[in-house]
């Protein structure tokens, strides 16, 4: 499935003072060498050292970052509060860099448990789909607490290059999950400009902009009359937040002019360096409209001339979704007849280009009322949400051309399925205190 806020390049002598092999993307030298019992035992043996504030020096500088490299995130974010000097190494740009390349990427469910009805993650392994860990959101920060009562609503608008952006009400955040680092989104201009007072948020995204080496958030607003009605031809304008700059701009008259399909869309629809809605207007009818996040323009895509012609008779909705790095679209048909339900997923080629849109595979028929997608795994095995009784959802994966089905021990309710890569890039950075 489908890394840090990338700070510039990494020259050759960095990778090779990480012993790393840039174009394999793996660890070399000291793989001939050690096995994973004696890292272990050197891990704790560096600790231990440390903790007795032996010095470093002690160990050569490659073997420290060899052995780091190895270590599952939580060990690494100990580790930062060791010492100075393991400290200086974990959140240097080309451990970052080099790390990014040689971990795992995972499946990042979002629920709400069941038991402790507090919102949660829990990361799949990409390879087997078994859950490597489960974690509260926002767990270890200050914003824990604010972020996961029961009594408060949140949700992924997107996650990307190991970031995932929260949303409770009007409140905003960044968060790493893997160095439990996070951030608060400022107000948008909208709420502290007079004169866009008659403007209100209609839908998010959130994604990288590899160009500029920096995460973004994007706000669409959208202009209300007097009566508390959208003004009439449908006027719309873009405020973006830069991490990298720390503040927000407003992008005025570069958003077509179309209606935005809420109903179908709560937030945008990330696929990193690109974020889409489904929207409407005259001209095209329903459409795909896209965010290049890079360059700041919008791209427009019209559906296929059958899934417009059939999505008018009220029996067919469409969706969008990510298939591996893809964009598609999940047009859902209903046949009341035998009171089933099929999706036709759809993949895009090319942003932009009508033509590009292929036919891939069918999922179903289901029951009406049936399983939604939540994405997919493996090229064509699908991941599905199904009802488990009562206000139980659960995650299971079904290969369509066997009809085989996996249950995915993922149990709650409102599910969101992302692609993650965990990444160490460091959202609000704090120097270490009191270290030797």
């Amino acid at each position: 499935m489908t890394g840090i806020i990338d700070q510039g390049d990494t020259a050759e002598g960095d990778h090779k003072m990480y012993g790393v092999s840039g174009s394999e993307h793996s660890v070399s030298g000291f793989e001939e060498i050690f096995v994973f019992k004696e890292i272990e035992k050197l891990v704790q043996e560096l600790v231990m050292m440390s903790i007795s504030k032996c010095k470093m020096e002690d160990l050569p500088k490659e073997l420290v970052i060899s052995i780091l490299l190895r270590l599952p995130a939580e060990d690494l974010r100990r580790c930062k509060g060791v010492c100075k000097s393991l400290y200086s190494i974990i959140t240097s740009r080309p451990f970052i860099e080099v790390r990014r390349k040689i971990r795992n990427s995972y499946i990042l469910v979002k629920y709400e448990d069941l038991i402790s009805s507090k919102h949660v993650i829990s990361l799949l392994c990409d390879e087997t789909l078994e859950v490597v860990y489960t974690q509260t959101i926002l767990s270890d920060t200050p914003l824990m607490d604010s972020m996961s009562s029961k009594d408060r609503v949140v949700k992924v608008v997107g996650c990307c290059n190991g970031v995932v952006c929260l949303r409770r009400i009007d409140m905003y955040v960044l968060w790493n999950p893997a160095t439990r680092d996070a951030k608060i989104i400022p107000d948008g201009l909208y709420k502290s400009n007079p004169d866009k007072k008659m403007f209100q948020h209609r839908e998010m995204g959130f994604g990288f902009d590899p160009k500029n080496n920096d995460y973004k958030l994007v706000s669409i607003q959208r202009l209300f009359g007097d009566n508390r009605r959208p003004v009439r031809p449908c006027q719309q304008e873009v405020e973006v937040y830069s991490l990298k700059a720390g503040c927000w701009k407003l992008l005025p008259g570069i958003i077509p002019t179309c209606d935005i399909m809420s109903a179908y869309s709560v937030e945008g629809c990330n696929g990193g360096e690109m974020i889409s809605w489904l929207v409407w207007n005259e001209e095209y009818g329903e459409h795909v409209m896209s965010f290049d996040i890079s360059n700041e323009v919008f791209i427009t895509t019209p559906l296929p001339p059958f899934i417009i012609e059939s999505s008018s008779d009220g029996n067919c909705r469409n969706s969008l979704m990510f298939h591996n790095a893809s964009l598609a679209l999940d047009h859902y048909v209903k046949d009341r007849k035998n009171q089933t339900e099929t999706h036709n997923i759809w993949v895009l080629g090319e942003y932009g280009v009508k033509e590009s849109w292929t036919n891939l595979f069918i999922v179903g028929p289901f029951k009406l009322l049936g399983p939604s997608i939540s994405g997919f795994w493996n090229n064509n095995k699908v991941l599905l949400e199904v009802h488990g009784g009562g206000c139980r959802h659960d995650l299971i994966l079904v290969d369509p051309s066997i009809r085989k089905i996996k249950d995915l021990d993922i149990h709650g309710t409102s599910l969101q399925v992302f692609n993650y890569q965990e990444n160490l890039v460091q959202i609000n950075a704090t120097p270490p205190i009191n270290l030797f």
